[in-house]
């Protein structure tokens, strides 16, 4: 065989070992993708910075505003949907009761520049929130607690969601801590008055005290 036609056949074998390697790659993209569609969606969720409370509700009842980001990082055919938020507040003291939480509307706070305070509004019931890569969540909720008055201590949280797909639910853990001077704050407020709490307020030396407890300053 001439010199020509041995390099003809190296060339014909180099291509198809090429075109098939490049076809492979582009079959395990291809599945790899196909899988990742397939997937239920992996939601995360972020608690705020912020909290905001409202001690002295109506009908000797406590509101907590929770405003979580909800969102799946991964692009998947199927939506997650959170079909229950439920909020969970376990004082440190045996002794203290324990508030029960529920889901009452949702909403969304307005910012009144001339009495630089910022208003509640209330938006929509506890309704179903679809979850998706392009279309994450950051509903205000309404935590309803009737017949519970806060108490000066620590408190461990915990934000429960419930998902439709699956029957293990996301739970995110976060503590509130009540002082003295936030309890004295509470009971000369008047009624209706919210309070914020923060967990990210700079501590000694101005540096800075982001934790997952959330405190009156």
């Amino acid at each position: 065989m001439s010199e020509r036609g041995v390099r003809r056949r190296r060339f014909d074998a180099a291509h198809l070992w090429v075109t098939t390697a490049t076809g492979l790659v582009a079959l395990g993209i291809s599945l790899y993708n196909f899988a990742t569609l397939q997937r239920t969606p992996e939601v995360d969720v972020h608690l705020p910075h912020l909290v905001r409370i409202e001690p002295r509700a109506p009908g000797n009842s406590v509101h907590v505003f929770l405003q979580p980001t909800i969102s799946t990082r991964i692009r998947t055919e199927d939506v997650e949907v959170v079909t229950d938020a439920r909020l969970e507040l376990k004082p440190a003291d045996p002794g203290a009761p324990t508030p029960a939480f529920y889901w009452n509307e949702s909403g969304t706070w307005i910012y009144d520049f001339d009495a630089n305070q910022v208003n509640y509004n209330r938006v929509a019931d506890p309704t179903p929130l679809v979850v998706s890569q392009d279309k994450p969540q950051q509903p205000t909720i309404l935590f309803h607690a009737q017949d519970w008055a806060i108490r000066k201590g620590r408190y461990t949280g915990s934000l429960v969601l419930q998902r439709a797909s699956s029957g293990t639910p996301v739970t995110k853990h976060f503590c509130v801590e009540v002082s003295d001077a936030a309890l004295k704050a509470f009971s000369q407020a008047p009624e209706r008055a919210f309070f914020e709490l923060r967990n990210d307020v700079p501590g000694p030396g101005k540096k800075p005290a982001a934790s997952d407890c959330y405190a009156f300053h």
